[in-house]
């Protein structure tokens, strides 16, 4: 048995440029952010599920939501979603953070599986698996996964960086030198 310790975040916020709010929007009478987390915990191997969001005014229909619907939800810096994450995985002392984006609400829970479970069967070879990074499948199906040691080595290195782009994109914008690996679309 597996005694990693997973925690999922799903980052959402309401600042949007291209579809702003797209989080509260409507599908079947609920919230699109509590469609991606049924999403989410339909597969196998997410752990805990927490939403993280912004600090910012803004974001609190993002924490109502999850009140209302008994969803952890975590509060942070708007533009250092990194230390968002890290803050997240020592919060829920966690060994590994998965990231994904609540961008992708019809994402395969399979395929988060599939990236958490090369993940976990290597665990201590890889400190970082994804199937972006190439994007190796389709836009929508995003899955990042790293261990609590290397989110930690990041945020630390992440407060000495002043690029908000590099905080903002997470994991993807920020140089992994550590044992990683990307995961194939291609079908077992």
């Amino acid at each position: 048995m597996n005694d990693t310790k997973v925690v999922t975040v799903i980052q959402a916020r309401l600042g949007s440029s291209r579809l702003p709010k797209k989080v509260l929007l409507s599908i079947k009478a609920k919230p699109l952010l509590l469609r991606m987390v049924e999403r989410v915990e339909a597969a196998q191997l997410t752990g805990e599920i927490v939403v993280a969001t912004s600090t910012e005014s803004e974001d609190d229909p993002v924490e109502e939501i999850c009140n209302k619907y008994n969803l952890e939800v975590y509060r942070g810096d708007l533009h250092d979603l990194l230390d968002r994450h890290y803050m997240v995985s020592k919060k829920y002392n966690a060994d590994a953070v998965v990231k994904i984006p609540s961008d992708c609400p019809l994402i395969d829970p399979l395929v988060i599986d599939k990236v958490l479970k090369h993940y976990l069967d290597n665990r201590g070879r890889y400190d970082y698996v994804s199937n972006l990074h190439p994007a190796t499948y389709p836009d929508g199906n995003d899955v990042e996964i790293m261990s609590f040691k290397l989110s930690k080595k990041l945020g630390k290195r992440q407060q000495k960086i002043s690029s908000v782009n590099t905080q903002h994109h997470t994991f993807g914008k920020t140089k992994i030198n550590s044992k990683s690996v990307m995961l194939s679309g291609k079908p077992d």
